[in-house]
């Protein structure tokens, strides 16, 4: 059986030869980054070029970048630093005021509820119904006790590319008129990295998270930048400027690097590809009787990036076709990997969309990336009409 992947989104194939390197040399510099002697700066100095190659790659030339766990630690650090900034003064007693897109990642989304039991005050952002999140709607709900303002570049299951660059500005703005002096603005950027300038996000955002594995580096490594200090609230041994304590990941941190090299050494050709796949894969679902695309879009929109599209087989059930895809070798997914395990009534981000229920449960999503070919759509095409045809009610 051919085995086919095209679920990049949840995580990229792994560069077997870059991460072979980057596991050589942290196996020759073993050494604790924090220790003193002679293995230990061998490490840190590692540890401190893959930081710089980082944002040497995405030409990044202000703020500090971060190691972190994963690109959910990335997200949380800031959203946690909060439960500090609630305990002074200066509020009045009154609660926290947030705003947060309702098309976020699960690590932000979740947080945040729970940040809302605890008695923070948040305003959710609803997407209109191709996927994006008006700036002027988001800097409307800015008041002088908003604290964070969170919406994510590239969503993970449509491929919306969210105008941060206007959201920075008119919230900034906001901010002033309401007299909301420490309004913190967070961009989670897993999906945008390899995709999109990162420096473009960091002229507006205070901080930005991204993660290693979705760029073909490996799983456990994720980053944040900040424009400014941040307080956090996990405090330990004071690695990583003191934000996020831990041994650090050596490892990871070089295989990030090389792998952020890479991805925007290729990112034109890289992007040139996905835009041949885009196209033949919306081209030939729009040839599937019944089949929709989720949101309707054309090919080479610049809206989206030509990595995600979402398809709906209306009548079957997104996990039915997921499935049976996967019967015939063929790797694709509902949407994020990381809320495959939460059980919740429908589907988030496009119930946020007003998609009717009974599209948006039968929609999957497609992703491609660099090893993906136009043999992998066309295959990928040809088994989803065969099945949609006899699994369809």
């Amino acid at each position: 059986m051919s085995s086919i992947y095209l679920d990049w989104a949840a995580t990229a194939p792994p560069d077997s030869e870059l991460q072979r390197n980057a596991l050589s040399l942290s196996l020759v510099s073993y050494g604790n980054p924090s220790s003193a002697h002679s293995f230990g700066k061998e490490a840190r100095a590692l540890l401190e070029d893959a930081r710089a190659s980082i944002l040497q790659a995405t030409a990044i030339s202000k703020g500090n970048f971060l190691f972190t766990g994963s690109g959910t630690e990335a997200d949380q650090i800031p959203l946690l630093s909060l439960l500090r900034k609630a305990r002074r003064a200066g509020h009045g007693g009154k609660p926290i005021h947030l705003v947060i897109s309702s098309i976020e990642h699960a690590a932000i989304d979740s947080q945040v509820r729970q940040l809302e039991k605890m008695g923070f005050e948040v305003s959710w952002i609803d997407a209109d119904a191709r996927g994006f999140i008006d700036p002027q709607r988001v800097a409307d709900r800015v008041r002088y006790d908003t604290a964070l303002v969170a919406v994510m570049a590239v969503n993970n299951e449509t491929g919306s590319i969210q105008d941060i660059s206007a959201i920075g500005r008119l919230v900034r703005e906001a901010a002033v008129r309401a007299g909301a002096r420490d309004l913190w603005l967070h961009v989670d950027a897993v999906q945008a990295l390899g995709k999109l300038p990162m420096r473009e996000l960091t002229l507006q955002a205070d901080s930005v998270a991204v993660s290693a594995h979705k760029i073909q580096g490996p799983k456990g490594i994720g980053g944040l930048w900040l424009g400014k200090p941040l307080e956090a609230l996990a405090l330990g041994g004071g690695q990583e400027q003191g934000i996020r304590a831990g041994t650090e990941n050596v490892f990871g941190a070089i295989a990030f690097a090389l792998a952020a090299q890479k991805a925007y050494s290729l990112i034109e050709s890289r992007m040139e590809l996905a835009r041949i796949l885009e196209t033949r894969l919306i081209e030939g679902i729009a040839r599937i009787p019944g089949a929709l695309l989720v949101p309707h879009r054309t090919a080479k929109d610049s809206g989206y990036v030509p990595h995600i599209i979402s398809v709906a087989f209306p009548g079957v059930g997104g996990e039915t076709m997921v499935r049976a895809l996967s019967d015939r070798g063929i790797a694709v997914s509902t949407g994020s990997a990381c809320s495959s395990n939460i059980v919740r009534k429908g589907r988030r981000i496009l119930k946020a969309m007003e998609i009717p229920e009974d599209i948006a449960l039968c929609a999957l999503r497609v992703s491609t990336g660099s090893n993906s070919t136009l043999s992998d759509i066309d295959t990928f095409l040809e088994h989803a009409e065969d099945l949609y045809r006899k699994l369809k009610t």
